[in-house]
């Protein structure tokens, strides 16, 4: 018996069920195998449905428990490479019973290299877009491979699906499939992405702009040769205050004691926490937040509650980002924030080891930083074909789609001044702030690391809701309320970019209503 008609069995013994509907949605989505599109080498390589599935994994190790749903596996441009390896574009595609009309595009992570399940789980406040009736397409990009594996740059196709095109040719592949499937077409599509996949929402943007009609991009990679070079700038300066081993290099384990991690956290938390009315270990009011380390720089004769003045000054010149010899500012100031010594995150924080460059390991000794920046300056060409700095955005806005942008404060990695600075000449260049308001904006969440985490932050949030609203309904996000598994029983509205959260002075402090957004 085949397992389409073991399912029509199943259902018929179903009384619940509607069956008419499951065999409906079993032999559509068993006649994808067949799928072609002309003048494309595209081949369907799996598709099946499903009442019952449940995914590998996940934060619990229970994995997730998905709706009824066809799966479908394929891949586009099957061949040899420059380097012998065998390379194809893959992509996968949740195609939900209870499909609301939206498609959407699930970005991805690192270097990519494997094909996630097409869930869209990221800033969605724990309620998946298939869940709510999202079709959901994932890619590979075009390469197999693990961590941050960059062997397949060697080859130009796998290199140029991985920097740009890979996500327009899935995109291009998967919409009219899911259209086929449904005999329906497709209402909106969207496009919700972190760390790569936030650079990858921002090239779809840029580059494609008639494609999507909204995108959420977290912590966007937006340019990773700088932000690389500017954790390198950041380790040179811990290691030049470390403690030096027998063979004169910094010795393992951080340039701060986890006593120099407090303390430099306390008199962060002391001279900027209160700034936003409330003093409850979130600083959301980072413009106004001056902390200055060599405040707690060791007097003469002191040598406890202090940092001795190397390793404030040390401090003081790592987040104060890259600049080369003629003073150019080659990647943006990291913000101090609560997290900076998390050391139960995914990266960890910044003082917690959490500064190394994702290419490699730490960075031992000293360096050029200006040689590097120059590095940077004659490969800019090369670069720009991955980097997400294009500003010009016309024809995305006058289309009506709308891009929100969020990211850690407290994000070892990729400095959330980088995204702002993004916006803020992007703003430039497209009628100012006030205009650009109307179609894009940007949420900053304090105390969360790299795309989620932290000791103490509100990271759960529904970014892709209020996206819809504003993208189907004209309601723009003024507020969008955040909750974290690290601080049960609170609530916070996270603001947009130039706003912050403040508490209002009465009410309940851990609900989000007794909080307002200000200039």
């Amino acid at each position: 018996m085949s397992r389409h008609h073991l399912a029509l069995v199943t259902c018929v013994l179903a009384i619940a069920y509607n069956c008419s509907a499951f065999a409906q949605s079993a032999a559509s989505c068993a006649a994808l195998s067949g799928y072609a599109q002309q003048g494309i080498h595209l081949e369907i390589t799996s598709a099946a449905h499903h009442t019952n599935r449940q995914t590998q994994g996940g934060p619990s190790g229970a994995g997730v428990m998905l709706a009824p749903h066809c799966h479908v596996e394929g891949e586009i441009d099957r061949r040899a490479g420059v380097d012998g390896k065998s390379y194809a574009l893959r992509f996968a595609i949740n195609l939900p019973d209870n499909w609301n009309g939206r498609f959407l595009f699930q970005g991805g992570g690192g270097l990519n290299g494997n094909l996630a399940e097409p869930l869209g789980s990221q800033a969605v406040g724990g309620r998946n877009a298939l869940s709510r009736g999202f079709a959901v397409v994932s890619t590979d990009s075009g390469h197999q491979g693990a961590g941050f594996d960059a062997s397949f740059m060697a080859d130009q196709e796998a290199a140029l699906n991985f920097l740009f095109l890979g996500n327009m040719r899935v995109t291009q592949v998967a919409k009219p499939l899911v259209e086929a499937y449904y005999s329906s077409a497709i209402n909106k599509s969207y496009f919700v992405g972190c760390s790569t996949g936030g650079r990858e929402g921002m090239i779809m943007a840029q580059r494609y702009p008639y494609l999507y009609d909204g995108i959420v991009s977290g912590a966007p990679a937006i340019r990773t040769g700088h932000s690389n070079l500017a954790l390198r700038w950041m380790n040179v300066h811990w290691n030049q205050a470390a403690a030096k081993g027998a063979n004169g290099l910094p010795l393992p384990g951080g340039t701060y004691t986890k006593d120099e991690q407090e303390l430099i956290v306390g008199g962060l938390v002391q001279a900027c926490d209160a700034l936003d009315g409330a003093a409850d270990g979130l600083i959301f009011d980072v413009a106004h937040c001056n902390f200055d380390p060599m405040t707690l720089a060791c007097p003469s004769g002191q040598t406890t509650n202090c940092l001795v003045p190397e390793k404030a000054e040390a401090l003081v010149q790592a987040i104060a980002g890259p600049v080369d010899s003629r003073g150019v500012q080659v990647y943006p100031r990291f913000l101090l924030d609560t997290g900076i010594d998390d050391s139960g995150s995914r990266q960890g924080g910044m003082l917690a080891g959490g500064s190394t460059p994702p290419e490699g390991p730490r960075v031992e000794g000293m360096m050029s930083q200006d040689v590097d920046a120059e590095f940077i300056e004659v490969t800019a060409t090369d670069a720009a074909l991955g980097n997400s700095t294009g500003l010009r955005l016309s024809s995305f806005a006058t289309r009506g789609s709308k891009h929100i942008f969020y990211h850690g404060v407290s994000d070892p990695w990729f400095s959330a001044m980088d995204t702002v600075e993004y916006y803020q000449n992007m703003a430039a260049a497209n009628g100012g702030l006030q205009t650009v308001d109307q179609w894009s904006r940007v949420f900053l969440v304090p105390g969360m690391g790299h795309c989620g985490g932290g000791l103490q932050t509100v990271d759960s949030f529904d970014m892709l809701e209020p996206l819809v609203n504003w993208v189907e309904n004209g309601v723009a996000p003024d507020s969008v309320v955040a909750t974290g598994n690290s601080m049960p029983g609170v609530s916070r509205p996270l603001c947009p970019y130039p706003q912050h959260t403040h508490y209002t002075g009465s009410g309940d402090v851990n609900d989000a209503v007794n909080f307002a957004c200000r200039e």
